[in-house]
């Protein structure tokens, strides 16, 4: 057990910058990890260990996020010859991990599923307000128009047709929450997901994204950016929604044809765009997109912000737990399943 370990206890660093050190892991999860590991709270770069790499050949663990975490090739690997599981306070690390770093079989565990629960929270939201005709209303206001035809708002209740695309973590508990909290019939476009998933969120699965668009009041989007993903939402796709339909996407800009979007929404002002972010994030706020009255934009902001994120250190800290106790890890990733996160 952890108690009669502090004779020989591991050594970890946190392999971050120190301003997203202190973004993820709160000073109470600090405090846990120097009394279960060696660790000197220091934030420590890719430069540091490779400048110094005699100092880091004992390092046996790692905390880190995906904001300043270094990409883990054979050259820092070579640095870190002891190290043998890795805990991620975020969720994709397909940038991060390299075919040496699997050869090496080191264990990683993400906190996908944590940084998966503001998503959810934001998607199931933002829904709600689709569903309600919140988004086309406020667009009504944007454009000088005030007249409120109540009679066309079809509520979160009775029949409301809602589409998921894509059946992941994220997709998976926006569906839950609709299907359990809400009578909404909720349909899903997932090719890879088995039926018992469909089976056992009671959604019904739709077998083209044509069919989910046009059959569907509000389409969220949750798919990973793949590159089989890249351009996946077509313009015909979202011109195909009922009227006063709603397309919400959370996951990834490039997913969705852009120049296409912006024709169909300059075309059709009854439907309304909720995007948390778009092809060129840095530059959001200019985007043609951002002046059009049925569009609502955020600048990536659904997933983990502020104290949000310390929920991801949290995660890791339990994660490191478990392993001094040598129980099987949360949210373990494989070389597979970690090519299709989001």
């Amino acid at each position: 057990m952890i108690s009669n370990l502090s004779h020989c206890k591991p050594r970890s660093i946190f392999q971050l910058e120190l301003g997203q050190r202190n973004r993820i892991y709160s000073q109470t999860a600090i405090n846990s990890i120097t009394s279960i590991t060696e660790n000197n709270e220091r934030a420590v770069s890719r430069s540091d260990i490779l400048d110094d790499a005699e100092q880091y050949r004992d390092v046996e663990i790692i905390f880190l996020s995906g904001w300043s975490a270094a990409k883990m090739d054979a050259e820092l690997l070579s640095a870190l010859p002891n190290l043998k599981v890795y805990f991620y306070g975020a969720g994709s690390v397909r940038k991060l991990v390299t075919e040496a770093f699997w050869k090496r079989e080191i264990k990683l565990s993400s906190a996908y599923k944590v940084n998966a629960t503001p998503v959810v929270e934001y998607s199931v939201s933002s829904i709600v307000m689709g569903l309600k005709q919140a988004w086309h209303f406020n667009a009504m206001l944007k454009a000088g128009r005030d007249q409120v035809d109540y009679s066309r708002i079809r509520g979160v209740y009775y029949g409301s047709r809602v589409g998921i695309i894509s059946l992941g973590a994220i997709g998976q508990n926006v569906a839950r929450i609709l299907t359990s909290q809400h009578d909404v019939d909720v349909f899903a476009y997932d090719p890879f997901a088995e039926e018992a998933t469909f089976s056992d969120l009671c959604v019904t699965r739709v077998d083209s994204l044509d069919a989910l668009f046009s059959h569907c009041e509000v389409v969220s989007l949750h798919a990973p950016w793949l590159q089989e993903t890249e351009g996946l939402i077509s313009g015909d796709m979202l011109r195909s929604m009922p009227p006063y339909g709603t397309f919400i996407n959370t996951s990834r800009g490039a997913i969705v044809r852009e120049e296409e979007m912006l024709e169909v929404l300059q075309e059709r002002s009854d439907l309304c765009a909720v995007l948390d972010l778009i092809q060129d994030q840095g530059a959001f706020d200019l985007t043609p997109l951002a002046r059009l009255p049925n569009v609502f934009i955020t600048p990536h902001i659904a997933g983990s912000m502020g104290n949000e994120c310390q929920l991801m250190g949290d995660f890791a800290v339990a994660g490191c737990k478990r392993y001094l106790q040598g129980i099987l890890l949360e949210c373990q990733l494989t070389q597979k399943s970690a090519e299709h996160l989001a």
